[in-house]
């Protein structure tokens, strides 16, 4: 399965956070070689001048015998245990003079070159760095060779490259995440505007046709997926308005041949086809008036801030519907639980929207069942049935339009319930559904009147 990929910031993050692991690692090497390079030409500066000071204290007699003469300080600085030693040999590799200080390192892993040379050696015991500088005395040519025990304690160049390594890194490591933190602060403030951008977009009701991102403060590599998006949006918002108005205006079109069919009905002869076409007349004619109600919510913006009583709206719709339930065989009740709830909202759709909820009960509750119309005092409108209640497989799908469970049934349009939605979304607002066999119960809740601002 493909692994979906990281966010933006946290891909950020990564590549940064191993650009700075790489980064710190070339500093301490770069800083490292540069200290190490420093402290070998500092050991070799030291072991020349004391072979040159050695160079100085040799002379040869009129026999051809060589002789050294050191000073206080040179005699000091090869006495035994102060950290150097020196050996000068003959070409036959004969050390003719040497330090009270051992040397460790065999005299043939010692070059003996042509022009100075210095080196590094490691024994089993110490670690050395040297130099092996040829000279002529006289008509003597020998080799003085001076080493510098590293391990030494009164070294102390090697100790403090490590110190300085070790607390360098205890410097900069904290730096390190600091700046990563730092790199984390502003990495979320760069992308702050993307992620409000999306935020916009992201919701779970019917996006407004107004809706657009607005690019202002978009990063620049972003704002041109933000004008495709907008554009796209642009596209789906002119398309769905002109669905929507062809529709309203195939719906208002269809009125006057619906009319003129009515009076033509009425010249058949046959009762029982007269009666029939009349029937099917009135069911084209009510599924063209909700197909202009859905319009006009969809086009107008309700005024939902007027104070009503829907107390009295319940009592016109029930006292409206009431005949048609008792031709039935149904009986239908209103209960309220004040003489007057005041809510804010539009008079005319919220009877509409009862009127629809009223006459899905009516329609799918059965002979013999009861309908019961609810208002309580917290602004909650409920219509409730005994009837066989809807499949709960149903029940995401009732308020589509169109949708009928029997696609075959003709008396029903399946736009009473997605009229009665959309009333309740104009309402900032939405309709409850609780339905099982023997129990159904649709409700909406209107904002008080004493809760308007």
């Amino acid at each position: 399965m493909t692994r979906p990929p990281r966010s933006l910031m946290a891909q950020i993050l990564r590549w940064h956070a191993i650009a700075v692991l790489i980064t710190a690692v070339a500093v301490a090497g770069g800083v490292y070689l540069f200290l190490d390079t420093t402290a070998a030409r500092i050991q070799h500066q030291t072991v020349h001048v004391h072979a040159q000071a050695l160079r100085q204290a040799l002379s040869q007699d009129a026999t051809g015998r060589l002789h050294l003469t050191q000073d206080g300080t040179s005699a000091a600085v090869f006495a035994p245990g102060a950290g150097f030693a020196f050996r000068i040999v003959d070409p036959r590799g004969t050390v003719l003079f040497r330090s009270d200080s051992p040397i460790l390192v065999p005299l043939a892993a010692i070059p003996l070159r042509d022009e100075e040379r210095f080196f590094r050696r490691q024994s089993r015991h110490a670690f050395y760095a040297g130099a092996s500088s040829p000279a002529r005395v006289g008509s003597a040519r020998v080799w003085i060779v001076v080493l510098q025990n590293l391990t030494h304690p009164d070294y102390i160049l090697d100790d403090l490259l490590a110190q300085f390594l070790l607390y360098g890194l205890a410097i900069v490591t904290p730096v390190l995440l600091v700046l990563l933190a730092i790199d984390v602060l502003i990495i979320r403030r760069a992308v702050s505007p993307v992620r409000r951008a999306s935020a916009s977009l992201r919701t779970d009701d019917a996006l407004p046709l107004d809706l657009r991102l607005h690019d202002d403060r978009l990063p620049a590599e972003v704002r041109p997926l933000a004008r495709a998006v907008n554009a796209l949006l642009e596209r789906l918002t002119s398309s769905y308005r002109m669905q929507r108005d062809f529709i309203a205006d195939a719906a208002h079109e269809l009125r006057t041949p619906i009319a003129v069919a009515r009076l033509r009905v009425e010249e058949v002869e046959d009762a029982t086809l007269r009666a029939t076409l009349r029937s099917d007349l009135d069911t084209l004619g009510r599924i063209v008036e909700q197909v202009l109600e859905i319009a006009e919510l969809e086009t107008v913006a309700l005024d939902t801030a007027a104070s009503v009583d829907l107390v009295a709206i319940a009592t016109d719709g029930v006292a409206s519907i009431a005949p048609l339930a008792i031709r039935q065989g149904k009986s239908i009740a209103l209960s309220t639980g004040a003489d007057s709830v005041m809510v804010a909202g539009h008079a005319a759709w919220i009877a509409k929207a009862l009127g629809c909820l009223i006459e899905n009960a009516v329609k799918h509750s059965g002979p013999g069942r009861r309908i019961d119309v609810t208002i309580g005092t917290d602004g909650t409108l409920a219509v409730c049935d005994d009837g066989p209640g809807i499949p709960e497989a149903d029940q995401p799908s009732i308020f589509r339009r169109f949708w009928k469970r029997d696609r075959a049934a003709s008396a029903s349009s399946g736009l009473g319930l997605a009229i009665v939605a959309q009333v309740a979304e104009a309402h900032a607002t939405r309709v409850v559904l609780a339905s099982r066999p023997g129990r159904t119960r649709f409700a909406i809740t209107f904002r008080t009147a004493l809760m308007r601002r």
